[in-house]
């Protein structure tokens, strides 16, 4: 099989998006052709980082670019064109289908969008009608109603417009977790047949957990950005509480930031005792933090929209994989809640100040005493597991491409 994967976000970009597709990569069947269309690296919020590249035999990349591409980008990026901005700032890459289409080759077999960015189903849909090949569609987070995304009226209905023809034209569509694909099985009726789950991939790569670092002090690590209303404010004032009841504990907890972020969050960081703001640092080193740590967190935004409770960030995935409790500050009856319920770790809703107090406060005493830790569940069949994942997903691709050359030779 001969895959045509749209991937704007692939490695070497250091983003959630572009590592889960370096994991299918190094998953998928060597014998499977891939040629890849991705965008060159440029300076800004998804950054190079060569030790996220994968170096797959035989792989073909091709890169949708603009003229005088660096600088093009940065321009049609500026916030004060976000009237162009639907359904991303990606929304240039369907321009580049005829560039794509005479550098391809022979004809794939299928097409694999992955979104984010939401860009790329467009992309994908116009190569789907020039080539005449099935089309699975993949969508890390929700399109239309996301809470990450915000467009005026008239934006918003071009948007919906979009998600539409996509919808209808792609021959499947995945989604991360059970509660999304429910939605839009709802949204799409005729498409319910369709829609199928895709669940975000661990790392393939087995870690030995290193101790974690230091015995005087309990060490939290967050690696990861903060956007939207995507912010640690009920983190840092439970930490503050604690320095002012219980400042003799609240000395023995340390909390590391690693990432990008907003000035104003660093500075709320910086002036928070017992935290640390390390900047943005190379996946490896995140890694290595990570894995130095005695407890993991993951923040997630508060809010009613109920996408909310429906998305697991790879985040979450990839702490668990690192073999280390979790601390979630995530919606009540989120998928993060449901698996800190399974025992991986301790959830708060965002604004419970108080009780996320509490809590530390219990966990840095039970931690001094060395019986803080948790016995975390089995990995080895989880369904997070990347070849359990890429095998799933070419079960998906190899089906419809027998549903695909059924058609045609019926017709």
């Amino acid at each position: 099989m001969h895959i045509l994967l749209i991937a704007p976000s692939a490695p070497p970009k250091n983003s959630p998006e572009a590592m889960q597709v370096g994991r299918f990569l190094t998953a998928l069947d060597p014998s499977v052709r891939v040629t890849l269309v991705t965008t060159p690296v440029v300076d800004g919020w998804a950054r190079g980082d060569e030790s996220l590249a994968v170096n797959r035999s035989g792989m073909k990349v091709i890169h949708a670019r603009l003229p005088l591409h660096n600088l093009t980008q940065r321009v049609l990026g500026n916030h004060r064109l976000s009237a162009l901005h639907v359904p991303d700032t990606g929304f240039w890459l369907p321009w580049t289908e005829r560039q794509i289409l005479a550098q391809i080759g022979e004809r794939p077999d299928i097409i694999y969008s992955r979104s984010a960015p939401f860009s790329a189903a467009l992309l994908a849909r116009r190569l789907k009608q020039k080539l005449q090949i099935p089309w699975l569609m993949h969508l890390s987070d929700p399109w239309v109603g996301s809470p990450y995304r915000k467009h005026g009226s008239r934006a918003s209905k071009k948007d919906r417009s979009f998600e539409a023809n996509c919808f209808a034209a792609a021959d499947g569509i995945t989604f991360t977790t059970e509660g999304q694909a429910a939605y839009y099985r709802q949204r799409y009726p005729e498409r319910t047949a369709s829609i199928h789950v895709s669940p975000n991939m661990m790392p393939t790569t087995d870690i030995d957990p290193l101790p974690p670092k230091g015995g005087n002090c309990l060490r939290l690590v967050y690696t990861g950005a903060f956007y939207g209303s995507r912010e640690p404010s009920t983190l840092l004032e439970a930490i503050h509480l604690l320095h002012e009841y219980s400042p003799k504990t609240a000395k023995q907890i340390v909390v590391e930031f690693y990432g990008n972020m907003h000035p104003n969050i660093a500075a709320d960081v910086e002036m928070t005792p017992s935290c640390r703001w390390h900047g943005v640092v190379s996946f490896a080193e995140a890694t290595i933090a990570q894995r130095e740590a005695a407890i993991l967190v993951a923040i997630e935004p508060a809010g009613k929209n109920p996408f909310l409770q429906h998305i697991l960030l790879s985040k979450t995935v990839d702490y668990m994989a690192k073999r280390r409790p979790i601390l979630a500050i995530t919606p009540e009856g989120s998928e993060t809640s449901k698996l800190c319920a399974e025992g991986f770790g301790w959830a708060v809703t965002p604004g419970e100040v108080k009780r996320l107090a509490a809590l530390l406060e219990g966990l840095a005493h039970n931690y001094l005493r060395g019986v803080w830790q948790k016995d975390l569940p089995d990995l080895a069949a989880s369904p997070y597991q990347a070849q359990t994942v890429t095998e799933n997903i070419s079960k998906l691709l190899t089906t419809l491409v027998d549903c695909h050359n059924c058609k045609e030779a019926e017709a």
